[in-house]
């Protein structure tokens, strides 16, 4: 706060000073109030005398001051003034002083002192070591005050202020007439006036404005109208004291065209301004103002300067023009002389400004090459083949790629987390609950590659793997890598080498496979008790060490002509060397690995110890023999037939008789009930129907089918088929029953047997008359139903996003409504071959439950709210029939597709009514809307769209009947009609 705010203030008052005392007449006895016995609150008489003697030095310190001194407590009350501080603003009459505030003892004080007061109780130090104003009687005063704080004891804190003021005489230098002031230690500007002629003293307010209406000097008269704003020479307009907020602007106008048109007319003498009487409370405030011009030879041309002088309202209605002649400002006017510190702090400001300039186009061009640096950076992210978001030291998004958004087909939206994006793509509880913990755990706080499976917004799922880097400044970058079809190689890859472990270790031969040089680099186990070394010992040479030299020549031999002849596999005789030092012999069988470029990546060799020719003779003679001995008579097959079960219309078990007990090894209980497919074809139910009813034409015709029973049991067995009239068809089977007959003598044994590999037990070749088939059981069959399941959902799931994409790309509306119902066509096939994967586990819900999420999907697609059209389904409980899942599944789909699109247009409300019900013999799939109909001349066997196309055949296939009919305004039906059990005969 500049000092010229305080002008004309400190001074005493004519309407709030005492009387001044008497000359030579004693200033009446003052009570001392220490600051220590303030703050305590308790007397005299309860402090200590050491507190008393304080005080009387306290007293006395501030009594003998040759300054005007004062203390005050937080409120400005006083508690302490000295007889220098009485006497300069005339408070000796002002009994008693102590307790008072000082707005009591000074109403009128300027608005600029509470600011200051304000700043020192904040704890700051306030002074002015110039602050110039006048005296009443016309003379020049100059002060230098400080206001700072005092403070307690006890805890330190602000108590009160101390006020120090000390005045000058008015003859001093150029300078204190000037009415430059120091800045107080707040560090507020100080306004530097030029140096301008002093106005006229009188009983008139005079103002010197310049061009632009800014107060330039004002005379104590003008200053006591103006005490409640207060002018602050050098700052203040004209405009700003002497008119209200509702006509500041109708006043300034005034003034700055009168100014300017003095200006403009150097002739015209003067000029008046009008302001409101009302705005103070002197009742002779001037309400017109005489301007008129002071430039002449000793004025600066190019910053003119006017004199304005205020007229009482008795005054102003007489005087219609007045020329104003100011003799006395020329005398008064020193000739222009250089001013050293002036040019100083212009060549000073020039090169502050320049500077500044410079700073500022340095900061200009730093800011282009930041924005061009930050614009290459954000094209490099864009083209990186890979998504990127980065976020700051909290987790929230700062930058993302167009990729991103492409990898998962949803962007970061705003104030949007990173694990909220996330759990879009996870379909689950379970499944968002574990990728949130891999995202917080392992990537945003370790820093550690991990790989997620995400859905899409399409339902594709992915593999993706993040990628996270530290950033210098705090925060993480992240990039996410589609990884799912090398995910899926290496899975394929991991599998594949658990069946070539698996067939390694559990092949009852030696297997040693070797690399491009020869050296060994994998054995078996019976590889190991074969050459007597165990792996690590083998695998420290080459495996021509473990034969003679010309057997490892004729390996090498034989490896040569594989590569040239193109065959895959060669055998030969060979000795092999044990851990004693000894050779035996073996067959060794060669077979080349290739790589893709089709050069020899590895060799597999299967050794096999051949046994000495009269331990093969004496195994033959021997074999023979002992069969000889006990061989039974042979005997000659009879066969008879035999009812093996009978099923209902529905292709289930109805009887099971004890044949099929004995032959499937399934108990009755177990067995009826169940689909009879199960037995015979598990995976394909409608084709095993099919060929069973083209059996059931031909009652008397055998036809040997493979079966599968209980605990992995399998094998064939001859059938006939016949068609029951109450509906379902019997199975019968042939029983063969062997009559004994002699047995012939056994065949002599070969002459001369040649070398011969020993065939392990497991490779002898087992009658299929004593031993059934080893094959895996129902559980594998199951797993295997499943995974194909998956893989075609997987697989249509990539159509219907390749059709989405196709989609956006086109804007013929046609086309895209088309494609529209191919992806939805696409949607609902995958959405079955889903929930069959779900039934095949055992964790499937019923086929209602599918067509509630079938029309959930369709009402997305179409963007139709239930609160339009309702739709009410009634499905029948209990499992459909897989058979009929497919053709019942799509034509519901088009039925209701057909619905949603065309039955209500320009949003008409409606429902639609879906009906699937069965009886012993058949099925029906009823879809009824109440919409807009079928037009009158419409046929079913006329319509040329793909929906009625695709039911139609869909009804073929069932063996069915379908029948659409409507009328305008009437709505439509769709039914189809199908039986359960084929009939063909």
């Amino acid at each position: 706060m500049s000092s010229s705010i305080l002008k004309n203030v400190i001074h005493p008052k004519a309407q709030t000073a005492p009387m001044e005392k008497k000359a030579g007449e004693e200033a009446p006895a003052r009570r001392i109030v220490s600051p220590s016995s303030f703050d305590s609150g308790t007397s005299h008489d309860a402090a200590g005398s050491e507190t008393e003697d304080m005080e009387m030095v306290l007293g006395a310190l501030v009594e003998n001051a040759p300054v005007a001194m004062a203390m005050f407590d937080k409120t400005m009350r006083y508690m302490l003034a000295n007889r220098q501080w009485l006497t300069e603003f005339g408070l000796g009459q002002v009994q008693p002083l102590e307790g008072r505030s000082q707005y009591e003892i000074f109403p009128g004080l300027h608005p600029g002192w509470r600011q200051v007061y304000d700043r020192a109780l904040q704890g700051h130090i306030v002074r002015s070591e110039h602050d110039a104003s006048n005296a009443p009687d016309g003379s020049r005063l100059v002060y230098r005050w400080e206001v700072r704080p005092w403070r307690k004891k006890r805890d330190a804190s602000v108590g009160g202020l101390m006020v120090i003021c000390e005045k000058f005489s008015a003859t001093h230098s150029a300078a204190d007439e000037e009415g430059t002031s120091a800045a107080p230690e707040s560090g507020e500007p100080v306004s530097t006036l030029p140096k301008i002629p002093p106005l006229l003293e009188c009983a008139q307010p005079m103002l010197m404005l310049n061009a632009q209406g800014v107060i330039q000097r004002a005379n104590v008269t003008a200053a006591r109208l103006t005490l409640d704003r207060g002018i602050q020479e050098g700052t203040t307009c004209f405009w700003e004291v002497w008119s209200d907020g509702r006509d500041s602007a109708s006043l300034r106008q005034q003034v700055l065209a009168t100014l300017a048109d003095l200006s403009a007319n150097p002739g015209k003498p003067s000029a008046f301004i009008t302001t409101r009487p009302e705005l103070s409370a002197d009742p002779t405030s001037p309400s017109r103002w005489l301007v008129s011009s002071l430039n002449d030879k000793h004025m600066d041309e190019a910053a003119p300067l006017f004199l304005l002088m205020g007229l009482p309202t008795q005054a102003a209605e007489k005087i219609t023009q007045v020329t104003v002649q100011v003799p006395q400002v020329a005398p008064r006017v020193l000739p222009p002389q250089p001013d050293q510190a002036l040019e100083a702090t212009v060549k000073h400001l020039e090169e502050e400004l320049r500077r500044a300039k410079q700073e500022l186009r340095t900061l200009g061009e730093a800011q282009q090459a930041f924005s061009r640096r930050e614009t290459r950076l954000r094209s490099y992210l864009e083209g990186v083949p890979c998504g990127i978001f980065v976020l700051d030291e909290r987790g929230a998004p700062l930058f993302q790629n167009e990729r991103l958004a492409q990898l998962l087909g949803r962007p970061f939206e705003q104030e949007q987390t990173v694990e909220e994006w996330l759990s879009h793509a996870c379909h689950t509880d379970e499944h968002r609950e574990q990728v949130a913990l891999v995202w917080r755990e392992s990537v945003w706080r370790r820093q550690l590659t991990r790989t997620l499976s995400l859905a899409t917004a399409d339902g594709l799922l992915k593999e993706l793997e993040f990628h996270p880097a530290t950033l210098p400044g705090g925060g993480l970058l992240v990039s996410i890598q589609d990884v799912t079809e090398n995910t899926r190689h290496e899975e394929q890859l991991r599998s594949m080498e658990a069946k070539l472990r698996t067939l390694l270790t559990g092949s009852p031969i030696a297997v040693i496979l070797t690399d491009k040089t020869g050296v060994i680099f994998e054995v078996n186990q019976n590889a190991e008790k074969l050459l007597g070394q165990v792996k690590a010992e083998l695998r420290r040479y080459p495996l021509d060490a473990w034969l003679d030299p010309d057997s490892a020549t004729a390996r090498r031999d034989a490896l040569r002509q594989l590569g040239k002849s193109g065959r895959q596999a060669e055998a030969l005789g060979v000795r092999v060397k044990r851990a004693d030092g000894t050779f035996s012999n073996a067959i060794l069988h060669l077979s080349t690995v290739t790589d893709a470029q089709g050069e020899m990546h590895c060799t597999v060799h299967f050794l096999q110890e051949a046994m000495p020719p009269a331990a093969v003779a004496e195994a033959e003679i021997a074999e023979p023999s002992q069969a000889a001995s006990h061989l039974p008579d042979l005997t000659t097959p009879q066969q008879s037939t035999e009812r093996l079960l009978t099923t209902d219309a529905n292709g289930r078990v109805r009887t099971w008789t004890a044949h099929a007990r004995r032959i499937f090894d399934v108990e009755e209980s177990s067995a009826v009930g169940r689909p009879l497919h199960q037995f015979f074809r598990p995976s394909d139910a409608t084709g095993f129907f099919a060929d069973l009813a083209q059996q059931a034409a031909h009652p008397q015709q055998f036809v040997v089918r493979p079966f599968f029973g209980s605990h992995g049991i399998r094998g064939e067995v001859a059938l006939s088929a016949r068609m029951l009239e109450e509906g379902g068809c019997e199975i019968m089977t042939q029983i063969t029953e062997c009559v004994a007959v002699a047995a012939p003598a056994p065949a002599a044994p070969p002459s001369t047997p040649l070398l011969t590999a020993a065939v392990p037990q497991a490779f002898k070749v087992v009658s299929a008359s004593s031993q059934r088939w080893p094959v895996a059981d129902l559980e594998r069959e199951k797993l295997l139903l499943t995974e194909t399941h998956h893989r075609i959902k997987n697989h249509l799931q990539i159509i219907s996003s390749l059709l989405n994409m196709q989609i956006n790309g086109v804007s013929d509306q046609d086309a895209r409504d088309a494609l529209r119902s191919s992806q939805n066509r696409v949607r609902a096939i995958a959405a079955l071959h889903q929930h069959l994967y779900l039934l095949a586990l055992g964790k499937g819900d019923t086929f209602s439950d599918f067509t509630l999420s079938l029309v959930a999907h369709l009402r997305e697609c179409y963007e139709v709210t239930a609160e339009q059209i309702s739709v009410r389904l009634e499905i029948q409980e209990g499992p459909v029939l897989p058979e009929w899942l497919m053709p019942l599944a799509l034509t519901l789909n088009e039925a209701l597709s057909n619905s949603f699109e065309h039955a209500f247009p320009h949003g008409r409300q409606g429902q639609i009514v879906a009906i699937l019900s069965y009886t012993q013999e058949s099925g029906e799939l009823t879809v009824r809307d109440d919409g807009v109909g079928l037009p009158a001349e419409f046929h079913p066997g006329e319509g040329g769209g793909l929906g009625l196309k695709i039911l139609a055949v869909f009804a073929d296939q069932m063996r069915g009947q379908l029948f659409v009919q409507g009328s305008p305004d009437r709505g439509t039906e769709v039914r189809l009609r199908f039986p359960l059990v084929v009939n063909e005969a």
